[in-house]
C-alpha cells in the first residue's frame, strides 16, 4: 500500500512539474485542471483559470481567431492537432510563443467529454527559426546577381500590366549593366534603324520590342557586351515584347472583369440624417480579377440598418459568383427580420447547396439608429473596430463562431451587442487590409488600431478612403480590400 501510495505522489508531482504545460478541458474550452508548469510560466494561480477561464480566452486576439477558424474544426473533424503555434497572454500581459498538442475525448456514443492538452515553451524555438531565416537571407543576397536572369523570366511572365512588365525590365537592366538609363517606348514606333552589335563601345543600345515599340540602354561612358552579355539583352527583347503584347490583350478583358465585380457589389448604402454609411471595395494590386470580398448596407424592417462584410475563399469567376448568392441570400434573411445568429445559422444550410460559399466568413450588424444598439454575430470574420469620441479605438470580440458551413454536434451561432453613443462608429473590414504573410495576424490588427487612432474624428468616407493607403504595402497587395464603415451622428 506504502508503494501504491508513493507511486502516486511520484504520478502527481511528474504531472505538476512535467517539462511542459499539461491542462484539461471541457469541451467548450473551460479548464477543468492545469499543471504548475503552466502556471509559473504564464504568471496565473490556479483559481483564476481553473473554472474561470477558457483555453481560447488565455490566445492573443491573432490564436483566439486561429483557434474559431482552424484550430478547434480540425480538433472536431480529426480527434486531435499537432503543433499548433499560438501566442498565450500571460497574467502580466505579455505573450509567450507555444507549441500545443491536443487530443479530443468522447464518451462511448461519441459525444466530446474532454480535450487534453499538451503545451511546450517555443521561445528558443523561434528565436533559432529566425537565425535560420536571417542565414537563409544573406545567402540569398550573395546569389543575387545570378539569379538576377530568373528573377525577370519570372516577373515578366507574371507581370499583370504594361507598367509592371516596364518597371520588371528597366529596373533589372539598370543593376545588371550599370545602365544610366533604360527607357522602353510602349506603343510607340521605332525611328531609325536599331543599333548593330559591334565589337566596339555603345553609348546607347537599341532593341525592337516586335510591334509594341523600343528598348533602349543608355550609358554615359559606352560600354562593351560580351557574347554572353548580347544573347541575353536580345532574348529581353524578345520576352518583353511578347509580355507587353500580352497585357494589351488582357486589358481588354480586365475591364470586363472589373464591371462584373461591381455589379455583384452592393449600391448606394442608405442614407438618413440620424447616420453616415460609406464603403470601399479596393481591387488587388496584383491580381486584376474578380474575387470574393464584398460589403453591402441596407434598411431592415423597423426603420433599423443591416451592416454586412463577407469574404468567400478562392478568386475568380466562382468565387464572384458565390459571393453574389450570399449577398442576395444574406439580403432575403435579414430582411425577414431575423436576429444576426440567425442569419448565420441559415447561411449555413445555404452553403451546403452552394459549394463555393462553404468556409467563407462573414459579419453582419443589426443596427437601430434611434436607441445606437448594434446586435452583431461574426461568422469566423475579422473583429469590427469600434471607435467613439475621446476613446481608443478597440476591437470587439464578441459574437464570434466559425465560418459558414463549418458546424456540427455542439456548435451554436452566437451573436452579441454593443451600444454606440453619438458619434460613435465601427468599421468591418476584410482580411487584404491587414494580412501580411511574412507576420502573425496580431501585427496587422496592432497596425489597423494605430492607423485609426491617427485619424480619430474621420467620418466613415474619411476613413475607408484613407486606410488602404496607410495600411496596404505599395505594389505588394494581392488581395482584394472591401471596408464599411458606420457612424451615428452626433
Amino acid at each position: 500500500m506504502e508503494r501504491h501510495d508513493d507511486f502516486g505522489g511520484q504520478a502527481e508531482d511528474l504531472f505538476e512539474n512535467a517539462p511542459c504545460g499539461y491542462l484539461s478541458t471541457a469541451p467548450d474550452g473551460t479548464l477543468t485542471r492545469v499543471n504548475a508548469t503552466f502556471l509559473r510560466w504564464t504568471g496565473y494561480r490556479r483559481e483564476e483559470l481553473v473554472g474561470a477561464r477558457r483555453f481560447q480566452d488565455l490566445l492573443s486576439v491573432g490564436g483566439r481567431i486561429y483557434h474559431e477558424t482552424h484550430y478547434a474544426p480540425m480538433l472536431r473533424l480529426q480527434g486531435s492537432v499537432r503543433e499548433i503555434a499560438v501566442d498565450i497572454v500571460t497574467a502580466g500581459g505579455t505573450r509567450l510563443p507555444v507549441l500545443v498538442y491536443s487530443v479530443l475525448l468522447r464518451d462511448g456514443d461519441g459525444a466530446p467529454q474532454a480535450v487534453r492538452t499538451a503545451v511546450f515553451d517555443a521561445t528558443e524555438r523561434k528565436l533559432y527559426e529566425r537565425e535560420l531565416i536571417a542565414a537563409r537571407d544573406r545567402e540569398r543576397a550573395a546569389r543575387g546577381r545570378v539569379e538576377r536572369l530568373q528573377r525577370l523570366t519570372v516577373a515578366l511572365a507574371a507581370a499583370p500590366g504594361a507598367q509592371a512588365i516596364i518597371g520588371a525590365v528597366t529596373g533589372e537592366l539598370v543593376a545588371a549593366f550599370a545602365a544610366e538609363r533604360v527607357v522602353v517606348r510602349h506603343r510607340e514606333a521605332s525611328v531609325g534603324p536599331d543599333a548593330e552589335f559591334s565589337e566596339g563601345d555603345h553609348a546607347e543600345v537599341r532593341l525592337p520590342l516586335g510591334s509594341v515599340g523600343h528598348l533602349s540602354l543608355e550609358f554615359e561612358d559606352g560600354r562593351r557586351f560580351t557574347p554572353e552579355e548580347r544573347l541575353f539583352l536580345a532574348a529581353c527583347a524578345v520576352q518583353t515584347g511578347l509580355a507587353l503584347e500580352r497585357s494589351r490583350r488582357y486589358e481588354e478583358t480586365r475591364d470586363v472583369a472589373h464591371a462584373l465585380q461591381q455589379s455583384l457589389l452592393a449600391g448606394l448604402p442608405p442614407q438618413d440624417d440620424r447616420f453616415e454609411v460609406a464603403s470601399l471595395y479596393h481591387p488587388a494590386v496584383e491580381h486584376l480579377e474578380v474575387g470574393g470580398d464584398w460589403h453591402d448596407a441596407f434598411w431592415l424592417p423597423g426603420g433599423r440598418v443591416g451592416i454586412v462584410v463577407g469574404d468567400v475563399v478562392g478568386r475568380g469567376l466562382l468565387a464572384a459568383t458565390a459571393m453574389g448568392q450570399l449577398r442576395s441570400a444574406t439580403r432575403a434573411l435579414a430582411g425577414a427580420d431575423l436576429a444576426p445568429a440567425a442569419v448565420l445559422g441559415h447561411l449555413d444550410t445555404f452553403v451546403e447547396q452552394v459549394d463555393a460559399g462553404r468556409y467563407a466568413t462573414l459579419a453582419y450588424a443589426d443596427i437601430d439608429p434611434d436607441s445606437g444598439r448594434v446586435a452583431f454575430a461574426s461568422a469566423g470574420h475579422l473583429p469590427p473596430v469600434i471607435v467613439a469620441p475621446g476613446a481608443a479605438p478597440r476591437l470587439f470580440m464578441d459574437g464570434r463562431s466559425p465560418p459558414l458551413g463549418v458546424t456540427g454536434p455542439g456548435v451554436v451561432r452566437s451573436q452579441a451587442a454593443f451600444d454606440l453613443a453619438p458619434g460613435a462608429g465601427f468599421l468591418l473590414y476584410t482580411d487584404g487590409l491587414i494580412e501580411r504573410r511574412t507576420e502573425p495576424i496580431d501585427a496587422g490588427l496592432d497596425r489597423l488600431l494605430r492607423a485609426m487612432s491617427a485619424r480619430a474624428g474621420a467620418s466613415p468616407g474619411e476613413l475607408v478612403a484613407s486606410l488602404p493607403e496607410a495600411l496596404l504595402e505599395p505594389d505588394s497587395a494581392d488581395d482584394d480590400v472591401c471596408l464599411l464603415g458606420f457612424r451615428l451622428c452626433a
